[in-house]
């Protein structure tokens, strides 16, 4: 990659602030509020926040209006109306993609004194549910706590609980074949043995996308984490070239035999028919596929022979727990939000209560409380998903971690995602490509560097 490849429009970068500024309750009487406007991706997460705007509108009098975008054009759509000054969102979607540059712009508030002055206790929420919210380690919240996912790692329990495949799988590798669970989760290895066992004609022993730079990153960065790697330092400086992200990037060019030709093309959803299907093993996936891989409806080849753990674990690393990204995002309060404290009761009273949320979720909703992902309506709707949830929990808790939010942070995803590519296109060794992202990450992290 030559030079550094900005995103934002040209006419927006007239725009940009130091840093977003913070909203002091009560210093400035709203006018009259008629109608509150969200920015949202385009789901059926956004989909199922309806019935209850419509609710809000009937209890308060004011018109909650949910507008809908993909992806990028949802960013393009945000950054030109904060251009115009527009005031036109009162609310957005703030994902860790684009977080970096809402902060950078002063596009959106920290929410903190609201929080206060509402009673907003964040032991309420996942953690992660909070983090995803935080601009790199900064304290500032940006945003009210919408959705928070992370990998989890489905395995094929009919095939490791079956005698001839343990007694096969020992003979091979002397060790027993053994089930993961919450509290002794694969070793990374054990995970890579398991996967080169069941990679057999008819069957890939693991398989998860990795096209373009998102999944391309997002294949990489896991394991970088978990062998105990960093991309960049506190004061900005890039850290990848390190033994620990060699070892993890020649870990995963290993683990890629194990893997279908082509998959350097998937996109996301590419491997679940695998999975769903009975031809693969092993598979990581966000909690959509934690509820459904074990529904007759859903995934009847493999229904009922599911299990879930924590993505494997790597023992020399000296970290605590195994380690994937946290996915999601949170909603967040424009700076040019003319009715913000009536933004913040409407995103309390939807999300800060219990009941409400619980309805949400089961509605095609997100779950950023623990309590949601226990309650007994929730094992009532999903009985086939039992022993998922508890994984969930534990998951978002214990193993999912915030990614790169800097302005640059597309910047840096674009060179991780080419040093993984010409790996595992055998275009470069591992250390000699870990070196070369290196050195473009230091240059890009220059201007951070103060």
């Amino acid at each position: 990659m030559s030079g550094k490849v900005r995103t934002l429009l040209p006419v927006l970068l007239v725009v940009l602030m130091a840093a977003a500024p913070a909203f002091s309750a009560g210093e400035a009487e709203e006018p009259e509020v008629e109608e509150i406007t969200m920015g949202l991706l385009a789901r059926g997460i956004s989909d199922a926040l309806i019935p209850f705007a419509e609710q809000y509108e009937e209890e308060t009098g004011i018109r909650v209006h949910i507008e809908q975008h993909a992806f990028d054009a949802l960013r393009d759509r945000m950054m030109l109306e904060f251009a115009a000054d527009s005031g036109y969102y009162d609310i957005v979607y703030s994902s860790p993609g684009f977080l970096g540059e809402l902060v950078d712009g002063g596009h959106i508030l920290d929410l903190r004194p609201l929080m206060d002055e509402y009673g907003f206790d964040e032991d309420d929420f996942m953690p992660a549910g909070i983090n995803i919210n935080r601009y790199e380690d900064h304290e500032e919240i940006y945003g009210f706590p919408y959705l928070a996912d992370t990998s989890i790692m489905l395995y094929r329990e009919d095939l490791f609980t079956d005698p001839d495949e343990q007694a096969a799988f020992e003979e091979e590798y002397g060790y027993e074949l053994r089930v993961p669970t919450i509290e002794e989760p694969f070793t990374t290895e054990e995970f890579l043995d398991v996967a080169e066992f069941f990679t057999r004609d008819d069957m890939v022993g693991f398989v998860y996308p990795q096209t373009g730079v998102a999944y391309g990153n997002l294949h990489i960065m896991p394991w970088i984490w978990t062998f105990g790697g960093q991309y960049y330092d506190e004061d900005y400086n890039a850290t990848l070239d390190s033994p620990e992200a060699i070892e993890a990037v020649e870990y995963a060019r290993a683990l890629q035999d194990t893997q279908p030709d082509g998959v350097l093309g998937y996109d996301y959803g590419d491997h679940i028919p695998w999975f769903y299907e009975g031809n693969a093993a092993m598979t990581f996936g966000w909690f959509h596929m934690g509820v459904e891989a074990n529904d007759p409806d859903q995934a009847p080849d493999v229904a009922g022979d599911v299990g879930y753990a924590p993505v494997p674990h790597h023992p020399e690393s000296g970290l605590e727990h195994p380690v994937a990204v946290l996915g999601g995002g949170g909603v967040a309060i424009t700076s040019d939000s003319r009715h913000p404290e009536a933004a913040f009761e409407w995103l309390n009273w939807m999300f800060g209560d219990t009941e409400r949320a619980l309805e949400w979720y089961l509605d095609g909703g997100g779950a950023t409380r623990p309590e949601i992902y226990e309650h007994e309506r929730v094992f009532e709707e999903y009985p086939w998903a039992e022993d998922f949830f508890p994984v969930a929990n534990y998951s978002l808790e214990n193993v999912a971690r915030q990614r790169p939010t800097l302005p640059v942070a597309h910047e840096i995803f674009e060179v991780t995602s080419e040093m993984w590519h010409n790996v595992a296109l055998d275009d470069m060794e591992p250390e000699e490509a870990v070196r070369w992202a290196h050195e473009q990450l230091d240059e890009l992290l220059e201007e951070f560097r103060q």
